[in-house]
């Protein structure tokens, strides 16, 4: 458990907030759990790299998420990874086997095709898989979802590509892909979530 200043005054002012707040994590997986390094040390050790579920996740990545989860006992975690796309049952069941904290909450859309309207033009374009689509699917979960109740929200994105909105960057964590979550990264997640 990661014993920090923003966890404490969290604790000590938890009493104080008015209403419920509800506490949301995007979760990519490659370059966040997956890492570069990870990968790396496997091969170097003649150890296979992945199983029959795809790759297999950094050690210390992972418990850097479980610091994160642990410190945030109500927080909802939402798959915004292609990892994803495998359905829900399969995630699940991967979420068990890999030993993963917390558990799934839910998953952002796919945005397959994107239409975007010139309002001065008056012409309409669509995009397959435009720069952003990510960013666009975290927007539409956020909107579908979260803000549909009278519950104020907190959330942060872990991803180790920077495609979000402006209005995002201040959730958004970007990891190395190297190194996947960090200790620097949970010290951030927990001061936004807070």
């Amino acid at each position: 458990m990661l014993n920090n200043r923003y966890l404490e005054a969290w604790r000590r002012n938890k009493h104080k907030e008015i209403g419920d707040v509800q506490r949301y994590l995007f979760l990519d997986i490659d370059g966040v759990l997956n890492t570069i390094r990870y990968s790396n040390y496997l091969i170097d050790n003649d150890e296979d790299e992945a199983d029959e579920d795809g790759a297999l996740f950094d050690p210390e990545a992972v418990n850097n998420l479980a610091c994160i989860v642990e410190n945030i006992p109500d927080l909802r975690i939402i798959i915004s990874s292609t990892w994803r796309l495998k359905g829900w049952e399969w995630m699940k069941r991967l979420w068990v086997k890999r030993q993963l904290p917390g558990t799934i909450y839910s998953f952002t859309p796919v945005l397959e095709v994107v239409c975007f309207a010139d309002e001065i033009n008056r012409k309409d374009s669509t995009s397959v898989y435009p720069y952003g689509t990510r960013a666009l699917e975290v927007n539409e979960w956020l909107r579908l979802y979260a803000s549909q109740n009278s519950l104020t929200y907190k959330y942060v994105i872990l991803d180790d590509v920077n495609d979000f909105l402006v209005m995002q960057q201040g959730n958004a964590i970007i990891t190395d892909p190297d190194f996947g979550i960090t200790k620097e990264n949970v010290v951030k997640a927990l001061e936004i979530l807070l």
